[in-house]
C-alpha cells in the first residue's frame, strides 16, 4: 500500500510538472496505470569500471543536496574543467528541474537514480520496472531525454534492475570501483588518499552530493593529485565510449587454442630453460600482476632503455582490469600465460591444472583482444614430467622456466641486493625472471641492473625470438 501511494504520488508529481513549493503541497493520490513489460530473460551490463588504455576516470556522484550546495560544488567542478556524472533521483527532477537542468547546461551529465534512491535489493521486478519506467518518464518530461544509465543509493546491482533496465533499452547498471563511502563523514583529504589506493584507469568514482560537505574540498584535491599521476576525471559516458574491449571472447581467433586433454601420457613436453649460445644476449622476463600503477613505472624503465620483454601474467588479476595486459602489450611486449590462480602445480589434479589454464587462456585472450603466447610459466618456477605433460596436452606449445631468479619479490630485498643476486649468476643464453608486484624495489633494482648488462655488452631479447630460432634449427 505504501508503495502504491507513493507511485500515486509520482504521478501527480509528473504530470503536474512540480516545480514549485505551491505545487508541491497540491499533491493528490492519483491512481497509476502502468503496463509491465515481463523479462524475457535479458540481462542489461552491470558495469563498475570500464577497460580503457587512456588515462581517465570517470567522476560521479549520487544525489541532489541543496540549491546552495550543488551551485558550490558545480563552481568548484567548473573551475578545474571537470565534467562530471550525477545520478539523481526522478522525484528530485520533478521537484527542481531547473537546478538540474542548470547540471546539464555546466556540461555534466545526468542519469537515473532510481525514483527516491530507496533500498532497490527489497525491490521485485514488477516494483523494479515501475521505479525505473516512471523515472524515465520524468526525464523524459523535465530534461528532454530518457536516461541510459541507472545507479541504485547503494551503487549495487539487482539481477531486477538488469532485467527491469534491459526491457526499458537503457544500457547499463551503473555501480562504482572507486567508493570511499563519505558518508562515514571522513575529511577531505582522507577522501582523496582513499580514492589514490585504487587509481586505474576507467575507474568509476562513487561520491554522493548530500552527505559529508567535505566532497567538495576534496574536488581540487583529487584533481592535483590525478593530474601528478597523468589522469583526468571525466564523464560516465566519455569513460566508456572509450572501452577497447569491443568483441566478446568467443568473437576472438584463437580463444579456444587451449583445451581439456587428459589424454597426457604419450605427450613430449616442450620446455625451455635458456639459448646455447656464446653470444652476449640475454631474455629480461617478469611474472605476476600488479596495480596499473607499478605496471607503468617498470613499462616506463624498459621504454627508457628500448628494451622488449616477455611478461608472464596471472589470469585472475588480468580478468580484473584487463587493459593492463593490454597497455602492456602495445608497449611491444609480448604476453604469456602465469596461469590463473598462481598455485603450485604439482599439488594439482590434471582436472584442476588443464582447467586453470584453460581460465588463463581466455581471460589474456579476452583481455588483449587476441591469443597471447602459446607459453606457460609455473608458480615459483615448479614442475615435474608429469605436470608438464599435462600442460602439453591442452594445447600449450613452451613450458618457459629460466635460470637466473632474482628473488626482486621478496620485500626485504634492496635494489642492491637484486643487482647483486642478478649479476653474480649472468651469462649469455640466460633467461632473468623479476616480478611485476607491488611494494617491492623491482623498478629501482631494473635501471641498475639493465645498465650493467649493456657495459658488459649484453643485447636483450624476447623469449619467442630464441624459441622461434631453437625450433628452425631443430627442423633444418
Amino acid at each position: 500500500m505504501r508503495r502504491l501511494l507513493f507511485y500515486s504520488i509520482i504521478v501527480f508529481l509528473f504530470l503536474s510538472g512540480c516545480q514549485s513549493d505551491t505545487k508541491k503541497s497540491a499533491i493528490e493520490v492519483v491512481e497509476p496505470s502502468i503496463d509491465v513489460v515481463q523479462s524475457d530473460g535479458t540481462l542489461s551490463e552491470v558495469i563498475r569500471d570500464s577497460n580503457i588504455l587512456q588515462p581517465k576516470m570517470a567522476l560521479t556522484f549520487n544525489g541532489l543536496a541543496d540549491e546552495e550546495t550543488m551551485l558550490h560544488l558545480l563552481e568548484q567542478l567548473d573551475a578545474l574543467s571537470i565534467h562530471a556524472t550525477f545520478f539523481i533521483e526522478g522525484m528530485r527532477v520533478a521537484q527542481e528541474p531547473d537546478l538540474v537542468k542548470h547540471i546539464v547546461a555546466q556540461g555534466h551529465e545526468v542519469q537515473s537514480g532510481t525514483l527516491s534512491f530507496e533500498d532497490m535489493t527489497t525491490f521485485n521486478y514488477e516494483q523494479t520496472y515501475k521505479d525505473l519506467l516512471l523515472t524515465n518518464q520524468i526525464f523524459e518530461q523535465h530534461l528532454g531525454f530518457t536516461p541510459q544509465f541507472v545507479r541504485s543509493r547503494s551503487g549495487d546491482a539487482t539481477e531486477n534492475m538488469q532485467s527491469a533496465a534491459a526491457m526499458l533499452d537503457m544500457t547499463a547498471v551503473i555501480e562504482s570501483s572507486i567508493n570511499p563511502q563519505d558518508r562515514k563523514m571522513q575529511s577531505a583529504e582522507e577522501i582523496v588518499a582513499y580514492i589514490e589506493r585504487f587509481i586505474n584507469s576507467g575507474a568509476i568514482i562513487h561520491l554522493n552530493t548530500y552527505i559529508n560537505p567535505a566532497i567538495i574540498d576534496a574536488i581540487p584535491l583529487l584533481a592535483q593529485s590525478l593530474e601528478q599521476k597523468g589522469y583526468t576525471l571525466t564523464t560516465l559516458t566519455d569513460v566508456i565510449n572509450n572501452k577497447y574491449t569491443v568483441k566478446q571472447l568467443e568473437e576472438i581467433d584463437g580463444y579456444d587454442k587451449i583445451q581439456f586433454n587428459l589424454d597426457y601420457e604419450n605427450v613430449e613436453p616442450f620446455i625451455y630453460y635458456r639459448k646455447n649460445t656464446a653470444k652476449k644476449e640475454i631474455a629480461l622476463t617478469f611474472d605476476d600482476w600488479a596495480s596499473e600503477e607499478q605496471t607503468k613505472k617498470i613499462l616506463d624503465v624498459l621504454r627508457q632503455y628500448d628494451i622488449k620483454s616477455t611478461f608472464f601474467l596471472i589470469g585472475s588479476g588480468v580478468e580484473k582490469n584487463p587493459h593492463i595486459a593490454r597497455l602492456i602489450m602495445d608497449e611491444g611486449h609480448e604476453i604469456a600465460s602465469h596461469s590463473y590462480n598462481h598455485l603450485d602445480v604439482t599439488q594439482m589434479t590434471p582436472e584442476e591444472l588443464q582447467e586453470d589454464l584453460i581460465k588463463a587462456h581466455r581471460a589474456l585472450t579476452y583481455a588483449l583482444q587476441e591469443a597471447p603466447l602459446l607459453y606457460f610459466r609455473p608458480a615459483q618456477g615448479v614442475m615435474d614430467e608429469r605436470t608438464a605433460k599435462i600442460i602439453a596436452a591442452t594445447g600449450m606449445e613452451v613450458t618457459a622456466l629460466y635460470d637466473i631468479a632474482s628473488f626482486d619479490w621478496n620485500i626485504d630485498y634492496s635494489a642492491q641486493d637484486i643487482y647483486k643476486r642478478i649479476m653474480e649468476r649472468v651469462g649469455p643464453g640466460k633467461i632473468i625472471v623479476m616480478h611485476v608486484l607491488d611494494d617491492t624495489q623491482t623498478v629501482e633494482a631494473l635501471p641498475l641492473v639493465i645498465e650493467q648488462l649493456q657495459q658488459q655488452g649484453y643485447t636483450f631479447e624476447k623469449l619467442s625470438t630464441w624459441i622461434e630460432q631453437d625450433f628452425d634449427e631443430k627442423v633444418d
